[in-house]
């Protein structure tokens, strides 16, 4: 498989078939900071859905018994 450099794109490569690849060390490393950032707020949103649908769950209760 030959890969090409892609025209005014420095650090990019591209195969025949179209697959673009990032040869830039930096860049790749800054791009998993990013997706490593994202999913822990991602994950910190969802644990925060949980707690507030857990909180409704627990004043339904208490309206309940009242």
């Amino acid at each position: 498989m030959e890969w090409k450099n892609v025209e005014g794109h420095p650090g990019l490569i591209k195969n025949e078939q179209g697959i673009v690849l990032n040869t830039n060390e930096q860049e790749v490393e800054a791009a998993r900071a990013r997706k490593k950032a994202w999913k822990e707020k991602q994950k910190e949103l969802d644990e925060l859905k949980n707690d507030v649908s857990e909180l409704k769950d627990m004043m339904k209760q208490i309206l309940e018994k009242l």
